[in-house]
């Protein structure tokens, strides 16, 4: 019958495996976790989006990254020890804090948004733009099929 078109999944699932075991997207040149960089990038991304251009809440960057809001906050907490971001009170409600980059954490997502952009050009430059093309329509496709099975699991 149609057993053939199901005879790649276990290669499927093989290369699934492979990509969440990489180190690909867990190192980092800076000595802290590849989370706590994609949390500054989003924090020097979103700047200026933010409400009256100051920091982004907790909540916001919850939003953005897809994680739960403890999640960010124990990031930002260890950010905060590093001097990388900086938690201020915001002037126009005293029950929000804000998040902002120093000066040090500027530094590292203006070299890891470089690093991701030349990463991802490499990439480019590998397949050449049409299985570029190809492979971006793929996994739009292959996010879309998980989110709505995900949805349809629970």
């Amino acid at each position: 019958m149609d057993e053939w078109k199901y005879e790649n999944a276990p290669q499927l699932r093989d290369l699934f495996s492979r990509f969440a075991k990489s180190d690909w997207r867990k190192l980092t040149r800076w000595s802290i976790k590849a989370s706590e960089v994609r949390l500054l990038l989003a924090i020097k991304e979103s700047h200026g989006s933010c409400s009256d251009a100051g920091g982004m809440t907790v909540s916001d960057l919850s939003k953005l990254l897809q994680v739960t809001s403890p999640t960010v906050t124990q990031m930002i907490n260890n950010l905060i020890k590093n001097d990388y971001v900086i938690r201020s009170i915001h002037p126009g409600d005293r029950r929000v804090a804000e998040i902002t980059l120093t000066d040090k954490g500027e530094q590292i997502a203006q070299e890891a948004g470089e690093l991701f952009t030349q990463l991802f050009n490499g990439l480019i430059d590998h397949l050449g733009k049409e299985q570029s093309d190809q492979l971006i329509a793929l996994l739009e496709q292959v996010f879309q099929y998980f989110e709505q099975v995900g949805k349809e699991q629970l």
